[in-house]
Parts: C-alpha cells; sequence; structure tokens
C-alpha cells in the first residue's frame, strides 16, 4: 500500500476514535452530572458535558502508538500525555487546589523533559543538559497552559491544534515522531470537532487541553531542524502572546495570578459580542498565516527575520486589540 494511503487510513482511524470515545465520555458526563455550569466568567450560556477531550487523548496515544516507532522519546511523550491528562480528567471531575494540578503538570512535563531537552537551535548559544531538560519542561508548562487557559469557546482549542498540526505536517515530512504526533493530533481533533464547533455539545475539558498542549510541545522539541522547531513555535504565536502578554498585564496591576479572569483577547472579543464561531475563524486564520510566512522565510533562509516578523506583529495587533476592546467594553458598561 502506498505510504501516503496507509497515513490517510490511520489518520481516519484515529479520528473515528476520538469521536467514538467522546460521544460516549459525552453521554456519561450527562448522566452523572460532569457538567460546565455557566457562571459570570464563563462564555457559554447553557451547562454542557465537560471532559470529553479524553477521547482525543485516547486516540492520540492510540495513532502515535501507529505511526511511531518504538523507543525511549515515544515512550516519553505517552507517558507526558497519559499523566496530563489524568490530570486534567480528575480536575474535570473533582476540581483540584490550583498548587496540586501544577504540581501534576510538572509531573507530566518530566519525562519529555528528559527524553527531549530544548534544541540547541532555538537559542543562539548551547545550554548544558540540566539546564536544557530544565529549559524543556518550562516549554512544555508554558504550551500546555497555553491551550489550557485558551480553552474558552466553541472550538477555539481544537481547531488552533489543527493549524499547529497541519503546518508540522508539512516541514516535517521525514522525521517519524513529530510527523507520527502531528498526524496523530490533527486526526484526534478533526474526530472531536463535530461535537465542540461550530456549537460545543461537549467540551474538553482540562483533560483535552492538557493533552493538546503537550502533544504541541513535543511538535517544538522533537523537531527534526531548529527551522521547523521555529515554525511550530512561531504558527503558535498568536496563543502564546495572549497568554504570556495577559498574565504581563495581570501581574503589573497587582491582580492575584491564580484568580478566574476575562482578560484574554479571545475573551474580550467574544464580550463585545462576535460569536464564538468568528472568533475561533479568526485565531484559525491568525495562526495559519503565521505558519505560511514562517514557511516563506523557511524556503528564503530567513527563518530568524521571519520568527521576529511573527512576533513582533503578533503582538503589536495583540495589544492593539485587547486596547480597542476594553475601551469598547468600558464603554458599554461590561467591564
Amino acid at each position: 500500500m502506498d505510504a501516503s494511503l496507509k497515513l490517510a487510513l490511520f489518520a481516519l482511524l484515529v479520528a473515528a476514535l476520538s469521536l467514538a470515545v467522546a460521544e460516549a465520555w459525552r453521554r456519561w458526563a450527562l448522566r452523572r452530572g460532569v457538567l460546565d455550569v455557566p457562571g459570570h466568567r464563563s462564555s457559554h450560556a447553557v451547562a454542557t458535558p465537560r471532559g470529553a477531550g479524553i477521547g482525543i487523548v485516547v486516540a492520540l496515544v492510540a495513532g502515535i502508538l501507529l505511526l511511531a516507532p518504538a523507543g525511549i522519546d515515544r515512550s516519553a511523550v505517552i507517558a507526558g500525555l497519559v499523566l496530563a491528562a489524568v490530570v486534567g480528567l480528575v480536575d474535570d471531575v473533582r476540581a483540584l487546589p490550583a498548587a496540586l494540578k501544577f504540581a501534576g503538570q510538572v509531573l507530566a512535563a518530566l519525562p519529555v523533559a528528559i527524553a527531549l531537552p530544548l534544541p540547541a537551535g532555538l537559542l543562539p548559544f548551547a545550554l548544558p543538559e540540566p539546564l536544557a531538560m530544565l529549559g524543556s519542561a518550562g516549554l512544555v508548562l508554558l504550551f500546555l497552559n497555553a491551550w489550557n487557559f485558551m480553552d474558552g469557546i466553541d472550538g477555539i482549542a481544537a481547531l488552533a491544534a489543527c493549524a499547529v498540526s497541519s503546518v508540522v505536517v508539512v516541514t516535517a515530512a521525514t522525521a517519524a515522531l513529530p510527523l507520527a504526533v502531528a498526524v496523530a493530533l490533527l486526526a484526534a481533533c478533526v474526530g472531536f470537532l463535530p461535537l465542540n464547533f461550530p456549537r460545543a455539545k461537549a467540551f474538553m475539558g482540562d483533560c483535552g487541553s492538557h493533552a493538546l498542549g503537550l502533544a504541541l510541545a513535543v511538535l517544538v522539541l522533537a523537531a527534526p531542524s531548529a527551522d521547523t522547531a521555529w515554525i511550530a513555535l512561531a504558527t503558535a504565536a498568536a496563543f502564546l502572546v495572549d497568554v504570556l502578554g495577559t498574565l504581563a498585564l495581570r501581574a503589573r496591576e497587582g491582580e492575584r495570578l491564580a484568580s478566574a479572569h476575562r482578560r484574554h483577547l479571545y475573551q474580550l472579543v467574544t464580550r463585545s459580542g462576535y460569536s464564538h464561531a468568528r472568533v475561533t475563524t479568526a485565531y484559525v486564520a491568525w495562526m495559519l498565516a503565521c505558519g505560511g510566512v514562517m514557511l516563506m522565510a523557511q524556503s528564503t533562509g530567513m527563518i530568524g527575520a521571519g520568527a521576529a516578523l511573527v512576533f513582533g506583529v503578533t503582538a503589536v495587533t495583540w495589544r492593539a486589540l485587547g486596547r480597542r476592546y476594553t475601551r469598547r467594553l468600558k464603554e458599554c458598561g461590561r467591564w
């Protein structure tokens, strides 16, 4: 069988498994009352089953087992995914204290950090191995929490993961582990989307967002070259800038960082009256545009300049739009 056809068939199986497990969980959650009940900071109005991201996790792990060659790297990625998903699922079913949840995230990051230290090409200087592992753990925690924090409206986390993984599929075609993770991630998210977009029948919850974030970090850490790593990072710029920028703004204003809030750009825009579908589509288009810029930069040997351009324009755009929609909300008394 042709390799591309075989890959497509595997992807279809992974997508079908994701949907089947997520739908089974959705029905169980409805019976057991595992629901996300709307509150003052919610972006939805109807109690919705949460934790259905377990379908993504099961399908993602199965896809990696099917597509990636056996080895310590594959084992570490699967261990990290399972640990991250378990921590998230426990939090979905029975809320964990923030400190305990973060400790679980750190535990999930450890096997990936040990097996896949931060690549030397990501920095202009080499790091000793212990520091490279620490940097890897930090990157995993950044992606994991970025997807966790940004998973607040219908379809945004799954479709954003699709955007990053689809760009990586183009750039990592000869690298076994990142290609396997990218294809499995793309397929698992596509399988989940009928339950989550354009109108959510189920939420992936922390179980799903944790797994997505960790898998996306792996696409950076296991990249076959520094160029591919930077392409994956820059394609995710819309999420990474939003999370880090919002954190910096809240810290500057003296807010308690562990407290719930609605200050991410996607939340500001949604609160201003735009639909979940429009906001999600805008973010995905933004990320695909960043990926396109990076692919062009790679073809011209200007990957560093491309990454600087993507992150710079993304940061300026995020700040300008944040100010605009914050002002709009304050003017109409909805801040």
